[in-house]
């Protein structure tokens, strides 16, 4: 095995030629930015919450500081009031509520991108270059310093930095001073795609870096030789094919030999010849036709020598028929009359129905296709066999969502049964058995049976025989 070390920084995706984000990137994604109205709800639910958690000392200590500011504050009445320990205890819960609020925020902020208020109007903050979270030392420790220094300048700093300065951004994204310190910005996840949600996010990201292709026809597989002058049309209902994957046709469908009336004296089958095998039935004797009788009207009609006196016809070899005792001798032939096929008995058991000779396994995808695995079988978007892995059926799956990767499982025939191997797929793959799900690990197979159900990305398919 090789190992290959990048020692390379991680590319970011969304960035313009000088390195800043391109907003343009951000919408192909989906993402929206949030409202100004939205915004300044959270802030003020999340001041509100605030203000109630910090009422009990407001309360209690709110006498003590007028009297303060008045200049009559005395230290001695003031240890001597009655109610010191009501007071002390008031201050220290609403300081400890206090703390423990706005650390839970801090780190809500910097690893989900959420906070009380945000989180009731629908808000997620994200780093505004990577659009991921926003971390907690920048994306949030450092917003909620730059928003408590603005309280410095009473009143007028808290409403032009927190208020006003989104009004300034030339991008016109709703980023004010607080964001481009934290390198943040705030997007509506109702109006708009979450991009907290790593599998939309990851698959939005490939469909902006992979534009659709024109859909091509797809190429025969290896495993179904197909003539090239001769146009071939798929029919999954074919009655010779059972509708499985793999068996064409001609448009016209099958085309059928006339039947050849049988040589005088030939053996021929009194039953049509088996689907299975394509051995003719039991042999009977076709007798000659006897000669026509010459007509009324012909004065002189002409010799016609008696069936006794004309020599037997050579009776042609006939093909090999399945040991089913010997065949008698034939006797004399009659004259004329049809000789009756020997009915079949009206209780004959049906046959069990099998599979075709060297199938494995029968799988159904969620269209309704129908997959005979006789060796290696690859499904994807566009499925191709690694090196060494020699000849597979690759199995095209189509996948608007894209959630369904290349070359995604590969089913393989193994002497004891049938085994999926998921092919380290970008969503991954579950076997389904019993109403439980169990995911696959990445090149580690899992024995299927009977009745499994294999999802892989958004698409599924059914073990129906193994």
């Amino acid at each position: 095995m090789i190992w290959e070390i990048d020692d390379h920084a991680p590319e970011v995706e969304g960035l313009d030629a000088h390195g800043r984000p391109d907003p343009a990137y951000a919408e192909s994604l989906g993402l929206r930015a949030a409202g100004r109205g939205a915004r300044v709800l959270a802030a003020v639910i999340e001041w509100t919450v605030a203000v109630l958690i910090a009422l009990p000392a407001i309360i209690a200590l709110t006498p003590v500081l007028a009297q303060a500011v008045a200049g009559q504050f005395d230290p001695e009445k003031f240890f001597a009031r009655g109610d010191l320990v009501w007071l002390i205890v008031a201050a220290a819960v609403s300081q400890g509520l206090m703390i423990a609020y706005v650390v839970v925020q801090l780190v809500l902020h910097g690893r989900k991108g959420v906070t009380l208020g945000k989180a009731i109007c629908g808000i997620r903050s994200v780093n505004v270059r990577t659009l991921e979270r926003p971390g907690f030392w920048r994306g949030a420790v450092v917003r909620y310093l730059v928003a408590y220094a603005s309280f410095i300048v009473p009143l007028i700093g808290p409403v032009l930095v927190i208020m006003l300065s989104p009004l300034f951004d030339i991008e016109r994204r709703g980023r004010g001073w607080l964001d481009l310190a934290a390198a943040t910005w705030f997007v509506d996840v109702r109006g708009g795609l979450n991009p907290y949600d790593q599998k939309r996010m990851r698959i939005a990201r490939k469909r902006v870096k992979t534009p659709e292709h024109e859909e091509k026809a797809p190429l025969p597989s290896l495993a179904t030789p197909v003539h090239r002058d001769a146009p071939a049309e798929y029919v999954p209902s074919a009655r010779l094919s059972g509708g499985v994957i793999g068996a064409h046709r001609a448009a016209s469908g099958p085309a059928v030999e006339p039947a050849q009336a049988p040589a005088p004296g030939a053996l021929v089958s009194s039953t049509p010849p088996s689907l299975a095998t394509g051995a003719p039935g039991p042999a009977s004797f076709a007798p000659a036709p006897a000669p026509a009788p010459a007509p009324a009207s012909d004065p002189a009609p002409a010799y016609v020598a008696p069936p006794a006196a004309s020599p037997m016809p050579p009776v042609p070899v006939a093909e090999p028929v399945p040991a089913a005792g010997p065949v008698p001798a034939a006797g004399p032939v009659p004259a004329a009359g049809p000789v009756a096929a020997t009915p079949a008995p009206a209780d004959a058991p049906a046959a069990p129905v099998v599979a075709p000779a060297g199938v494995r396994a029968i799988l159904v995808l969620d269209t309704g296709e129908r997959i005979e695995v006789r060796g290696t079988t690859l499904f994807g978007r566009s499925p191709s066999a690694a090196p060494g892995e020699g000849e597979a059926l690759l199995v095209p799956v189509v996948d608007d969502t894209r959630s369904v990767s290349k070359t995604h499982i590969a089913v393989m025939p193994a002497r004891r049964g049938v085994f999926v191997v998921d092919r380290a797929s970008t969503n991954g793959s579950a076997v389904v058995r019993g109403g439980a799900e169990t995911a696959l690990p990445a090149g580690h197979p899992a024995e299927l049976k009977t009745g499994d159900t294999v999802r892989f990305g958004d698409r599924s398919l059914q073990v129906e025989w193994v």
